[in-house]
């Protein structure tokens, strides 16, 4: 099933998702979780992604909270700025 876009909100372009996975890499790591072990399925059953209005993820692991993203419009575009569980937002 594909998402639709809210309407004036920006999606997050390839460079984007890639950063978006090399940092859920690291917070999984750090949480003591070998990623190289993970199956799909286990992927699958304890990762969940809340899509905000504004097209902001919040990622959660075992409902634990270890990424929030979050577009900000700038006068060149879209920013996505990345904050991890050890960040304040």
């Amino acid at each position: 099933m594909q998402r639709q876009a809210q309407p004036n909100t920006p999606l997050p372009n390839s460079q984007v998702a890639a950063r978006i996975e090399e940092l859920l890499r690291e917070q999984l790591e750090e949480l003591g979780i070998n990623i190289k072990t993970l199956t799909p399925e286990e992927i699958s059953a304890h990762m969940k992604c809340h899509i905000g209005p504004d097209n902001s993820l919040s990622y959660f692991w075992k409902n634990v909270a270890i990424l929030d993203v979050i577009p900000e419009q700038t006068a060149d575009g879209t920013n996505w700025r990345m904050f991890t569980k050890d960040d304040n937002l």
